[in-house]
């Protein structure tokens, strides 16, 4: 992830170029400046994601420079820093709208919490100006494992063949589905999506191939199925796993010959339909047809889970929380540092759909102008007893051996989490099913 680029200001030169040195050297971009006016130039022509001030300079101090550099862009998270501190200073520095307030002398690892969390809110703040409403059906994030879905997503788009989505629940299948079909030739067609696991067996082949009048009890004139409906555009079915035995084998026809036949008919009909599939859970190996598994997975796309994507954890919570303020006519409130940092940390079992909620929760639950570590569900708040996996063993130890006891109880606990399912254990870790498999025979774990 790109690191935020920091504007460091105090009229000590020696204590702004330390500071920006400091910052520089874990990987954040800072330049040091000894007076407001000049870091506010700069603030104008080049912009920045997070200031750290000091509180008492000649001229301009660090209140005023807040308020000039927030007049400047409001998004801004300011940092205030003093030798100096008081209860009263701290609380003119919180009304004035200070991100955070730090005493001198200054610890690296107290500045580097406030910096991290700082641009994170400064993220998240630019994002809820900038990125369009959730509604839009646009696919938001940059994280490394979301661009190389969308990646594999666009070159299918060109093509006419079959797509098989796999993924956890809640991860955006339908809407990966419609980016292809929106993206391909057949974009003026129709699409037509159909919940498998929705429609209840003896339905479903109705429901998919249509039926002939009289067919069954009820039928009492002909119907086209959903494939006729989806004719020269796209059906998608999600959870296709869930189709019978029977429904299976007149997909599998279909694919194969291009024809169906209606239920209860005795008439071939030609169709030109492409046709897009999702699944939650492994196909292979169970009791779906394995020919049919290989006809669908001609390319396969499978797409990450939120806790492999952390990096967008921020952005789509500005957009989902836009939305449901705006629903609920309310301004959209901001996050304190401890706040994000726990929504950084939680695993997100429910994934995109579990933050959506979580956004509708806090538009209507959330009263105050931030929303505070109290204001999240108990599962996603920090409990205190959480074991720090880089705790580093006292005196001289094997740093190889010490990284690799890390990696091997990752990859178990991530084996655990997934249900033992390979699949979705790689995807929480950010790994290609073939470089976790390597892992995995690299400490004898079996799956």
């Amino acid at each position: 992830m790109k690191r935020a680029r920091i504007l460091v200001v105090d009229d000590h030169q020696p204590s702004s170029e330390l500071l920006a040195a400091t910052l520089a050297d874990e990987g954040y971009p800072a330049t040091a400046f000894q007076t407001a006016a000049a870091a506010l130039a700069e603030l104008r022509e080049n912009g920045a994601e997070v200031l750290i001030t000091d509180l008492r300079m000649d001229g301009m101090d660090g209140i005023a420079l807040l308020r000039e550099a927030r007049a400047v862009d409001a998004t801004l998270p300011v940092v205030l820093v003093t030798a100096h501190a008081t209860l009263e200073r701290a609380m003119a520095a919180t009304r004035a709208g200070a991100f955070a307030f730090l005493t001198k002398p200054l610890r690296t690892e107290d500045v580097l919490v406030q910096v991290r969390n700082a641009a994170e809110q400064c993220r998240l703040a630019r994002a809820v100006t900038d990125q369009r409403d959730s509604s839009s059906g646009e696919i938001v994030g940059s994280s490394a494992a979301l661009l190389r879905a969308l990646s594999i997503a666009d070159r299918a788009a060109k093509s006419h063949v079959t797509v098989l989505i796999t993924g956890e629940s809640g991860t955006g299948k339908e809407m990966f589905a419609r980016r292809i079909h929106a993206r391909g030739v057949r974009a003026d067609r129709p699409f037509v999506a159909v919940n498998c696991g929705a429609i209840p067996e003896s339905l479903i082949e109705s429901e998919l191939f249509g039926h002939a009048r009289g067919a069954f009890t009820g039928a009492n004139a002909d119907r086209a199925g959903l494939l006729e409906s989806a004719d020269k555009g796209t059906l998608f079915l999600d959870e296709v796993g869930e189709l019978s035995a029977s429904a299976q084998t007149r997909l599998l026809r279909f694919l194969q010959e291009g024809t169906i036949r209606r239920v209860g008919d005795v008439r071939d009909r030609t169709l030109d339909v492409r046709v897009i599939a999702a699944t939650h859970r492994e196909l292979k190996g169970g009791d779906f047809r394995e020919d049919l598994f290989y006809r669908l997975n001609v390319v396969p796309l499978e797409l990450p889970p939120l806790r492999a994507r952390r990096d967008d954890v921020a952005v789509l919570l500005a957009v989902a929380l836009r939305g449901a303020c705006a629903r609920h006519r309310r301004e959209v409130p901001g996050f304190t540092g401890p706040a994000l940092d726990a929504l950084r940390r939680h695993g997100w079992p429910g994934n995109v759909r579990e933050l959506f909620n979580l956004a509708e929760r806090l538009a209507v639950l959330c009263v105050g102008a931030s929303i505070e570590l109290e204001d999240l569900p108990r599962e996603m708040r920090p409990t205190g007893d959480d074991e720090d996996p880089l705790a580093l063993p006292d005196g001289d130890f094997d740093l190889t051996g010490f990284l690799e006891s890390i990696e091997e109880r990752a990859l178990r606990k991530a084996l655990t989490r997934a249900g033992r399912v390979k699949a979705h254990a790689a995807a929480s870790l950010g790994l290609e099913r073939n470089a976790f498999r390597y892992k995995l025979n690299k400490y004898g774990i079996e799956g």
